[in-house]
Parts: structure tokens; sequence; C-alpha cells
């Protein structure tokens, strides 16, 4: 019996003794470190993303859509806004993000090597190709508040001119004042 007893001890104070290592614990995906940081304008192109989506009236997987810049909602649209060209860059990237397929049409057939750089953007419309598969295009305004600007998108059916989906959000001033600091003014200068 004393052996029994003592071999009882002994086991107890050996398994006493094991530790098991811990599982590690997995990071939740809000946790997980960003690889960069996004601007903080990038949240309202979200918001703009999300509610069309959301807001569309018709099924988006089979829809290819092209992407262009909002515009002030009191000019003769055909200007655009250092604001304007973030967004629009934005939506692009958001838009793809949510499964849209989107079109680049900006983008050439041809790659131009220039002492600037190599380019395939272009916003010369006898670069760009002449029929795209395009079936729908975003779309907005952007009007001037005391305390920053609204932001108006939706997606029309380039054929038939339906609106098949609707965005709106307020961007503040002190946000619009970070994305460029040439706010107000023209894109190009004259030079001198």
């Amino acid at each position: 019996m004393k052996l029994l007893m003592s071999a009882i001890v002994v086991l107890l104070s050996l398994t006493a003794c094991t530790v098991l290592p811990a599982k590690p614990e997995m990071a939740q995906a809000d946790e997980l470190p960003e690889t960069y940081a996004q601007p903080y304008s990038a949240q309202y192109s979200a918001t703009l993303a999300d509610q069309l989506v959301d807001n569309a009236s018709i099924r988006l997987s089979g829809i290819k859509v092209g992407v262009t810049n909002l515009v002030g909602v009191a000019s003769q649209y055909d200007e655009s806004s250092p604001l304007s060209h973030v967004l629009s860059e934005q939506l692009i990237q958001e838009l793809h993000r949510r499964d849209l397929s989107v079109l680049d049409f900006k983008t050439t057939n041809f790659i131009r090597v220039t002492e600037n750089g190599d380019f395939a953007l272009t916003r010369d419309y006898l670069e760009l190709d002449e029929i795209m598969p395009i079936t729908h295009v975003m779309v907005g305004t952007l009007s001037h508040h005391r305390n920053g600007v609204m932001a108006n998108a939706r997606l029309v059916d380039i054929n038939t001119k339906e609106v098949a989906s609707v965005a709106q959000v307020f961007i503040p001033e002190h946000v619009i004042r970070q994305l460029s600091e040439s706010y107000g003014e023209p894109l190009i200068r004259k030079a001198p």
C-alpha cells in the first residue's frame, strides 16, 4: 500500500509540473496591422461604394462600370477638381474591392516611354479605344457647403440612362484640405 501511495504522489507531482503550451490567440480582422495606412478620405469613398452596392436596383454581377470624375453641381460638367480626381481613383479601388467589374477607359493600348517616365494612362481622347464594353457609368456631383462638400454619386445604364443606384456622403472641409494643398485652385496653372 505504501508503494501504491508513493507512486500516486510521484504521478501527481509530475502532472502538476507539466505545462502545456497555450494556444496562440488569433488576431481579429480589425486588429491586424495594415501594410499601409489609407488616407482618412478613403472612408468617404468606401461609404459611397457601400451605398452604391447596397442601393442597387439591379444585379451588379454582370455589369461593367466606367468611373468618371464627379463634377461641380453648378459647373458646365466639363471641369473637375483635385478632390474629384482623388474620389474617382479611390472609387475605382472601392468598387473593385466589392467585386464590381470596373473598366479603366483611360488606359491606352500602348506604353509611352519618355524621359519623365513610362505611361499607359492618357487624357487624350484620340488615344482611347472608341468601343469599350462599358454597360454602366458612375457619375456624380460635388456641391460646396459651409463646412465641406456633399458628394452625390450614381450608377447609370450608359444606353438607357436609367439610374441603377445612388449614393451620397458629406465630406468635411478639414478632410478636403488634407487631400490637396491646392484646394480651390485650378489644376493646371499657366507659366508666367
